[in-house]
Formats: C-alpha cells, sequence, structure tokens
C-alpha cells in the first residue's frame, strides 16, 4: 500500500474517531425540541389529526396520544378530542421526530384550538431561574424567555425542567432569544 492511501485511511479514522468521541461528550438533553404549525383541520381520523398551514404549502398528520394536551387558546380550559372537527383553527405543537411519508406524522404534544391571536402559548421548560418576583423560563427550543410574575402564577416556582406550561404575554421583544413577561399562565399536568 503506498504512504498517501494509509495516510489517507489513517486521517479517514482519525474524523470518524473524533466524531465519534465528540457526540459521546455531548450531554445528554432530555427536554423535546418542538416544531409550531398555525393552521386548520383538514382531516380527523381516529387518533390522528392532519392540519395545514394557513398558507396551504404544508402539512402534518398529528398522532394524538393520552398526554397530548387539546386547550382553549383563550382560556386554557381542556377540550376533548370528540369536540373538534374539519375546519377548526389551531395551533399544534408537535415533536421534530417525524416520518417521510405525505403528509409526515408526528406525534402531537399540544393542540391550543384558536385563530392565534392572543392565544396561549405552549411551551416545555428547558431551563428555570429564580427572579426577584417570580421566574424566568427559557422554552426547550431555546429561542424564548418568558418571565412569570408570582402575581400570575403563584406555583411557577415549582416549574422544573421539562415541565409543560401555557403563557399568555401582550408582545414579545425580539432579541436572541426573544423574551416576554407573562400576562398569564397555567401549568400543565
Amino acid at each position: 500500500m503506498s504512504k498517501k492511501i494509509k495516510l489517507l485511511l489513517l486521517t479517514a479514522l482519525c474524523l470518524i474517531l473524533g466524531t465519534a468521541a465528540a457526540f459521546a461528550a455531548t450531554p445528554n438533553t432530555s427536554v423535546d425540541s418542538i416544531l409550531r404549525m398555525h393552521g386548520t383541520i383538514t382531516e380527523i381520523n381516529d387518533d390522528m389529526i392532519t392540519v395545514q398551514d394557513t398558507e396551504g404549502n404544508q402539512s402534518v398528520a398529528l398522532i394524538v396520544r393520552w398526554d397530548t394536551e387539546i386547550l382553549n387558546g383563550k382560556n386554557g380550559e381542556d377540550v376533548a378530542l370528540s369536540r373538534l372537527h374539519v375546519g377548526d383553527e389551531l395551533t399544534a405543537y408537535y415533536s421534530p421526530v417525524m416520518t417521510r411519508s405525505l403528509p409526515p406524522q408526528s406525534k402531537a404534544y399540544a393542540l391550543v384550538m384558536g385563530n392565534g391571536e392572543h392565544d396561549a402559548i405552549y411551551m416545555h421548560v428547558g431551563e428555570i431561574e429564580q427572579t426577584k418576583n417570580g421566574v424566568r423560563i427559557l422554552n426547550s427550543n431555546n429561542d424564548v424567555y418568558v418571565t412569570i410574575p408570582e402575581t400570575v402564577e403563584d406555583d411557577a416556582d415549582k416549574l422544573q425542567k421539562g415541565d409543560k406550561v401555557l403563557v399568555w404575554y401582550d408582545f414579545m421583544a425580539l432579541s436572541m432569544p426573544a423574551q416576554a413577561t407573562a400576562t398569564k399562565a397555567k401549568i400543565l399536568d
């Protein structure tokens, strides 16, 4: 074997081992990222709901399980799956892990019913820090901070990484990550 081939093989082996070591050293993140789509229900088939975005460009078939939150976006109250109909408007929060089918299928974390204006935002808590008057949470996507004052939610100081919460706010600062202060919050079971 020539020296060039041996050097090339050795370099490739080092790259492979280095990449494997880098992935092995990555800390385990137990909180899933969440995808979001606002749209309309186009099909309901037992425990699968197909949602098409408002522009009509994308659809996703969402698998509704026992732990999927179905909520009224205005007040946070539970909505029964049987109350959903084709044509209903909602914001779907779902897993980025999906099939390659058309439309792709994914696990639904939450379906927040409403037109998207002044509706609650569903979040998984990624990080939490105590503040002088409440808590500040970073969502699991690491792109939104929401401060929840204790006057808005008494039990916000009990939130932990991975908990689910609905938050309402009037405006969001478009910083990196975005920041908002909750006007209302509901901790989900």
